[in-house]
């Protein structure tokens, strides 16, 4: 994980309004916290996706789910889950497949949800002046990030924090970075900071599960935002 100055969240912020000058996603028209905000005041939003697939390129986001967090705490009541329905003009659209059988959403239930875009706005609105808090965050911008340049023309560049990069770090700090496969999964660390386990592959419990796991993380190795945060570009 690259280590940031204040110059480069400087340069972010610069970057975020360019692109939102240019036809970019409204969230990028927020002011980004102060980046020498401990994590434990920080205002977060931990987010989750659920998709057809793994593949940005090809698959689609079916569901979306968020949560703030302000100054450390939870606040589930504030979150939110969206179901995103089919887009009939997208050639590339080919329902949800076999992924029904890992989120439980089937075509049909698809069909009284938002439009992408509308679904992307109603993340943003939640979005403006928070930090997104995923897990595994790369797969989740790049389904953000696709969509926002077939939909607005411009990408997403945000700072995220990632509970899975962020757990590979204090790993590495120890000198204990030998991760057995599915150690790092979101349940496998749930499990690992003895935190009570949560139904999976819906996309709000997901994110109120990545919410707690970094809430115990956060006690345990505190931080600034800009010792955590990762750019996404």
């Amino acid at each position: 994980m690259r280590l940031w100055a204040r110059r480069d969240w400087r340069r972010l912020e610069r970057e975020r309004a360019a692109a939102r000058a240019a036809g970019g996603p409204a969230e990028l028209a927020a002011a980004l916290p102060d980046p020498d905000l401990p994590l434990s005041e920080a205002p977060l939003l931990a987010l989750d996706l659920e998709m057809t697939g793994l593949d940005a390129g090809k698959d689609r986001i079916v569901s979306i789910g968020w949560a703030p967090i302000d100054r450390g705490r939870l606040r589930p009541g504030g979150g939110g889950h969206l179901l995103v329905r089919a887009d009939s003009a997208d050639e590339h659209e080919a329902g949800v497949g076999d992924s029904a059988t890992i989120h439980g959403i089937r075509d049909c239930d698809r069909t009284p949800g938002l439009a992408l875009e509308v679904a992307l706005a109603r993340l943003f609105e939640a979005l403006a002046g928070r930090i997104p808090l995923v897990h595994h965050a790369a797969l989740d911008h790049a389904f953000i990030d696709r969509a926002c340049r077939r939909r607005w023309g411009h990408g997403w560049p945000t700072p995220m924090l990632d509970t899975l990069a962020w757990e590979r770090r204090m790993r590495q700090r120890s000198g204990d970075d030998d991760a057995a496969p599915g150690s790092l999964n979101l349940d496998a660390l749930r499990r690992r900071y003895e935190l009570p386990r949560r139904s999976a592959h819906d996309a709000l419990a997901d994110a109120i599960s990545c919410g707690e796991l970094a809430l115990v993380m956060m006690a345990r190795s505190p931080g600034r935002l800009i010792d955590l945060c990762r750019r996404m570009h």
